[in-house]
């Protein structure tokens, strides 16, 4: 594990460069604020902080059982921001002061003037654990203000320490083509189909489906909301676990009242300052979820696989994070966002064969397996009003998962579930070409028509994946693994796939060469393994075998063998 360090402090505006088609470049602008001049010191000092700041205050003395009192101001700024932004984040050097004395009020100038002071959160416990990310930034949580040219920024601490290297991060999230494509959208499905680009595609309906199957909900990809990957993971590559049991909820305790357009830019914005300003490796959520249900793919690495996010600290691993992007301290989220979590939940714990009630151990911890963030740690994430629905969450999920019948998941379970001889559920149960399949830590199950198969960790299970598995030629297996000779075989849908030390894995489709290779006993018989894959021509095809070559002319209708 090699971290990517955090850059500098600098007080004049970065350009981070662009990367391919579709990604956006974001401007993020960071601003140094100093400690308080000797000439302002007793005109600022004098000032009364905003009044969450002072209950935030007052709450730590009440924990740390000191007298309440005015936490004192340690620094500030105000600075014109050229260019203008929409996202801003206060940061400071990792370990400097303990984070939780720590609180920010900010404001910002816009076209009617200075707006109200805001509290912004502070969360000294989220994003990667040390053990994942040594040279990352304490800070802040992403505020979302709108179009804005200026910012004042006041930062308090209980004990009256300065944190070394504190910067504001004002961030220009930049434009994307998908941000007027959410605006004239009138659902989140709509809104996929209308991008042009590859969606992660499910049914839309409120109720669950007859059968129960969890589908997966319309997610807008990285690709759509313009991710630039030349932010993300440049100290490492995306990390996975080796399955999935919980997810936890978040929220990004920024804007309720931003537009659809404003939607795709606000995960812009969080993206540049996890990556830029904090020092993370990547986006710290796996999704994230807007007000009007909208579902954006977070971290890097595969929507369906279990990759490791930076929201929960030592809880990453094996857990997913969905941040809800407002903030619900106060206020409910709206129904519309309610509905999606349910759906994306649903489907992220359903394909797992887990439940919407039961529990799980992550890191030695027990948690709900679907918990909130303040259950890992001490935050007020994901807000009281979002913590005190997740009971009803856990209904609503387990409703719907509650006629969901899976064959794989019998065999799984018959065969001693995550701990037998399939080990845990790596990627959940998707349904493809009209069959389904599940990928577990040892093996991949596969059921069609009535027919459930499953293949070990081989290399001819290699051999198939990277063929394109069930979507590749071959289709669906149809047979259980064969030992002919000192190999291996398989029948599927659309020919058969065949192994060996000497000749590596080559395919053979249906057609008259496979039919005259059968006749003459495959592997068994006087030819021997395939050493090439069937080949076409102009006048038909033919395959390559250890001892000979099987040709067929489709001019004549002749199945020829040449042996060597």
């Amino acid at each position: 594990l090699v971290p990517r360090a955090a850059s500098a402090p600098v007080s004049r505006s970065a350009t981070v460069a662009a990367s391919p088609v579709h990604a956006v470049a974001p401007r993020v602008h960071s601003i140094v604020i100093p400690a308080i001049p000797a000439a302002q010191r007793a005109a600022l000092s004098s000032r009364t902080a905003p009044r969450r700041v002072v209950e935030a205050q007052q709450l730590q003395r009440i924990r740390s059982s000191q007298p309440a009192k005015s936490p004192p101001l340690v620094a500030h700024v105000r600075s014109h921001v050229a260019g203008g932004f929409s996202m801003l984040g206060v940061t400071w050097d990792h370990g400097t002061v303990d984070a939780s004395t720590v609180e920010v009020a900010v404001r910002t100038r816009d076209t009617h003037g200075w707006t109200p002071w805001t509290a912004v959160d502070v969360d000294p416990d989220e994003g990667p654990s040390a053990a994942e990310d040594a040279a990352v930034r304490d800070g802040t949580a992403p505020l979302y203000v709108g179009d804005a040219d200026a910012v004042e920024v006041d930062v308090y601490d209980v004990n009256g320490q300065r944190p070394s290297g504190l910067t504001v991060a004002a961030i220009d999230p930049g434009t994307s083509g998908y941000d007027a494509t959410a605006a004239r959208s009138a659902s989140a499905g709509s809104a996929a189909s209308s991008a042009g680009t590859a969606t992660a595609k499910a049914g839309t309906a409120t109720a669950a489906p007859r059968d129960g199957f969890p589908k997966m909900p319309t997610i807008v990809t990285r690709k759509q909301w313009g991710a630039n990957e030349s932010l993300g993971d440049t100290c490492w590559s995306p990390r996975f676990g080796s399955t999935f049991k919980a997810v936890f909820v978040h929220h990004t305790a920024g804007s309720n009242t931003y537009t659809r357009r404003e939607s795709p830019s606000i995960v812009r914005g969080i993206y540049a300052y996890h990556t830029q300003s904090r020092g993370w490796c990547d986006i710290g959520y796996n999704f994230l979820v807007d007000r009007y249900g909208t579902v954006y793919e977070g971290r890097a690495g595969g929507i369906r696989k279990p990759v490791r996010g930076a929201h929960s600290g030592d809880y990453n691993v094996n857990s997913t994070g969905i941040s809800l992007m407002g903030e619900f301290t106060n206020t409910m989220p709206t129904k519309a966002m309610r509905s999606a979590l349910v759906k994306l939940v649903a489907w992220r714990l359903g394909v797992a064969y887990r439940t919407g009630v039961g529990f799980a151990y992550i890191n030695g911890k027990r948690f709900a397996q679907i918990s909130g963030h303040r259950d890992a740690m001490s935050t007020a994430c994901p807000g009281q009003m979002v913590y005190d629905w997740l009971p009803t969450l856990r209904r609503k999920v387990h409703q719907r998962l509650d006629q969901f019948s899976s064959v794989i998941e019998r065999h799984w379970l018959h065969r001693g579930g995550a701990k037998g001889a399939l080990g845990p559920v790596r990627m959940g149960e998707v349904a493809a070409g009209g069959g389904r399949h599940t990928t577990f830590a040892k093996a991949r199950s596969y059921f069609k028509n009535g027919r459930r198969v499953t293949f070990y960790a081989s290399p001819l299970l290699s051999a198939y994946v990277a063929s394109g598995e069930t979507g590749g030629e071959l289709g669906y297996p149809r047979s259980r693994l064969h030992h002919p000779g000192k190999g291996l075989s398989a029948v599927f849908a659309g020919g058969r796939l065949y192994w060996s030390a000497k000749t590596d894995a080559h395919l053979v489709l249906s057609g008259r060469v496979l039919v005259k290779y059968r006749h003459l006993h495959g592997p068994a018989g006087p030819l021997g393994f395939p050493r090439t894959d069937l080949r076409s021509t102009k006048a038909g095809s033919f395959a390559k075998f250890q001892r000979g070559t099987i040709t067929y002319d489709k001019t004549t209708g002749r199945t020829t063998v040449s042996y060597r």
